[in-house]
């Protein structure tokens, strides 16, 4: 089983999602990256493709633009854009 971390997907307009993740897959600049746990920092340009967020909550988005970024075990994702999500709950508490 894959150990849990953070991921935050906030847009202009608001948190899309703040949870835990046990592993992310998004559209980066030169390819489709995958995250899990004790990921080495990265930062990088997002393009437009699936975000896919596997886990207690798994979640798929589409989105467009913006950055991307793993620092001390926290991974960010800054898309410009969602455009579509396939409205999956997440428990925020």
């Amino acid at each position: 089983m894959a150990m849990p971390f953070d991921c935050r997907v906030i847009t202009p307009s608001g948190a899309a999602f703040e949870g835990q993740a046990e592993y992310v897959s998004f559209p980066a600049w030169d390819g489709q990256y995958g995250v899990m746990a004790n990921m080495a920092p990265i930062l990088s340009r997002l393009r437009e493709g699936e975000l896919r967020i596997e886990g207690d909550s798994p979640r798929t988005m589409r989105t467009r633009g913006g950055f991307a970024h793993v620092n001390a075990g926290v991974l960010t994702l800054l898309p410009d854009e969602i455009l579509e999500d396939d409205g999956a709950i997440e428990d925020r508490a």
